[in-house]
């Protein structure tokens, strides 16, 4: 059924859907695991999703379908890789008297979000599957942008989780629990016409079994000023974390969590036909220093992504926003109205030198091989094949090991490591 008798006709549904395929090449693993050295993995990923308007009442499905393939049968996977044909949306908007062109809705059901910087939460993009929540969220916006938004959801799990099921591609529903709560507020301000003040707290409820049991809040605060056309632009954010957690999921002792989160940017974008722009930026995440004392001091991006700022995803993944410090110098041109490339360069430091790298298990937990990771320099080129609707990118990373890679008694394959990918995208 349509709009009811008397209402001015508007399209009631609307279709779309993405799909996207890439192929991506990682020389020589960092991971501490018992991983190829080299290896090829294809990705692909398909959603079709359908939006439903009735005026008061609204809503949204969609289907999602994420594959990976590879050769090698010890290949990396895991549910960030693999997730076999399963809702990443469900829901039903309810609009409760919006004035003034003003939203003012509440949404119930499955759903994906990203929100301010998108460092915390975000709806992922090149990682081949999306974080995903049930739940209840209210939302309200002007006209102008300022918003406010409270939440309370169940993550949903992604299943199966072994690898060999999911190298398979076995079919089983994702599924969610109370023994994993996520819920916030978010509010944003405008300060002038291109200057806004986020300010949010997040919290985080684990209580399963086999988890780390982290229960935690995140408050956080980010000033920031969009980029324009012969103009400067630049942010500001800051992010506390403080509750219990544990160091493991096998460790049956509660810690207090004391960990925080900082970034400063700051660029120029000139106001020609290429739109070169640069920008210089420094990020610190905290590392926990001594697992004796009581503390967990590392940070957690919870429901957030690396790839806008730090790297490609997938097979890379090699920056998270955790226990690093991290200054970057990055530049961006569009040498014709259909083409885009970036390049970036940053150095590479642990934040605490006892403390691992990332998510890749390498620790040294007597310091002694240093806090130098590396540097990482990034490439990526976009191509408009058909404006809005496909493009084609390829692009890649390059680490020129440091001495924490080269001395830490679990670092596997010393020397430099390198991934690329090459990608098409379909929008319909």
């Amino acid at each position: 059924m349509g709009p009811s008798s008397g209402q001015r006709w508007r399209p009631w549904i609307k279709f779309s859907g993405r799909h996207r395929t890439r192929f991506e090449s990682l020389d020589k693993q960092f991971r501490a695991s018992n991983r190829p050295v080299a290896e090829d993995q294809w990705f692909i990923r398909t959603s079709i999703r359908a939006d439903i308007d009735f005026g008061e009442v609204g809503g949204t499905a969609e289907v999602m379908d994420s594959r990976a393939w590879g050769e090698n049968p010890n290949r990396q996977t895991s549910t960030a890789f693999v997730n076999t044909t399963d809702f990443v949306e469900g829901n039903v908007i309810y609009n409760l008297g919006a004035e003034r062109g003003h939203t003012n809705r509440l949404l119930a059901g499955r759903y994906t979000m990203s929100l301010g910087s998108r460092r915390f939460v975000i709806r992922n993009g090149f990682r081949n599957t999306v974080n995903t929540f049930t739940g209840l969220d209210y939302l309200w916006q002007d006209d102008e942008g300022q918003q406010t938004r409270l939440f309370w959801t169940l993550p949903v799990r992604r299943r199966p989780f072994d690898g060999p099921a999911l190298r398979d591609h076995e079919f089983e529903w994702d599924d969610q629990d109370k023994d994993l709560q996520f819920y916030g507020l978010f509010t944003s301000r405008n300060l002038s016409k291109r200057t806004k003040l986020d300010a949010y707290v997040f919290g985080l409820h684990e209580d399963a079994p086999d988890s780390a049991n982290r229960r935690y809040l995140t408050p956080g605060v980010r000033l920031h000023r969009a980029s324009k056309k012969g103009d400067w632009h630049g942010e500001v954010e800051v992010t506390a974390q403080g509750g219990t957690s544990r160091a493991s999921a096998s460790s049956p002792e509660d810690l207090d969590h004391r960990a925080w989160f900082g970034r400063i940017a700051l660029g120029y974008r000139w106001d020609t036909q290429r739109d070169w722009m640069v920008q210089v930026a420094y990020d610190y995440a905290s590392g926990d220093d001594d697992p004796n004392d009581g503390e967990n001091n590392r940070f957690d991006s919870l429901y957030g992504a690396p790839r806008f700022e730090y790297c490609p995803t997938g097979l890379w993944g090699f920056v998270q926003r955790t226990n690093f410090m991290t200054p970057e110098l990055r530049f961006s041109v569009r040498p014709t109205p259909h083409t885009w490339v970036m390049i970036s360069a940053r150095d590479l430091r642990l934040a605490s030198a006892t403390d691992s790298w990332a998510k890749s298990r390498v620790r040294d937990p007597s310091g002694a091989a240093g806090d130098d990771v590396g540097q990482q320099y990034e490439l990526r080129a976009r191509f408009d094949v058909l404006p809005k609707n496909m493009f084609i990118e390829v692009g890649g990373a390059y680490l020129v090991g440091g001495g924490f890679f080269e001395n830490a008694p679990n670092a596997p394959n010393g020397g430099d490591r390198k991934m690329g990918f090459v990608e098409m995208r379909w929008t319909f």
